[in-house]
């Protein structure tokens, strides 16, 4: 069943949602960093299946139906432009860790065939088993990077950009009168958010 997941936001302005760093005159089609780290947290540990909605207010009062409308077209472009980014570095990662593993299994190859040589070398017995496992620990660990790219690094990537896809699905509507953004009992901290990831 689809919940419903509403995170209230409350300004003294408007234009506190937009970032201002663009001199262009499109600049209010990107949301403000801090603003975006806070829905996002807010959104964080939201059920999966849940949708958002976004309840806007202006000093503790509704904001307009005219605000909110402008404010959702913001807040949908600025999450899909994160989700395609995401998306990027999350192709751009498992193409390195395939790359990076298939130089690692090479390495593996060829550290393996050097440890027999070295193994059946007629070097004194510590020295022989001291490089030959030398050898070995040095062809696994050329497997590490990939491993931990495999494993571990691209999850944390997908999970950003299926959150962003979601936030990019939002609505944003009038606040109830009396709202102010207060954090839930689950909520990630604003810098744990990834939000200007640049691509990787």
């Amino acid at each position: 069943m689809t919940g419903v997941t509403r995170i209230p936001v409350d300004v003294q302005n408007i234009d506190q949602l937009y970032a201002t760093f663009d001199p262009s005159p499109f600049h209010e089609f990107s949301l403000n960093t801090t603003a975006a780290q806070y829905i996002a947290s807010q959104a964080w540990y939201a059920p999966r299946s849940d949708l958002f909605v976004v309840e806007l207010s202006l000093r503790g009062k509704p904001a307009s139906k005219k605000d909110a409308a402008k404010v959702e077209v913001v807040v949908r472009q600025h999450f899909t432009r994160l989700a395609a980014n995401e998306q990027i570095n999350f192709r751009k990662l498992l193409r390195t860790g395939v790359i990076s593993l298939a130089i690692g299994l090479c390495v593996l190859a060829f550290c393996t065939a050097l440890s027999r040589v070295v193994d059946n070398s007629p070097l004194p017995d510590g020295w022989r088993e001291g490089l030959r496992d030398g050898i070995s620990v040095f062809g696994w660990v050329a497997n590490w990077r990939p491993a931990q790219i495999l494993f571990y690094d691209w999850w944390p990537l997908k999970r950003n950009r299926n959150l962003y896809r979601r936030l990019a699905t939002a609505d944003v509507v009038p606040g109830k009168v009396g709202t102010k953004d207060q954090p839930g009992e689950e909520v990630a901290p604003l810098d744990t958010m990834p939000i200007e990831s640049g691509q990787t």
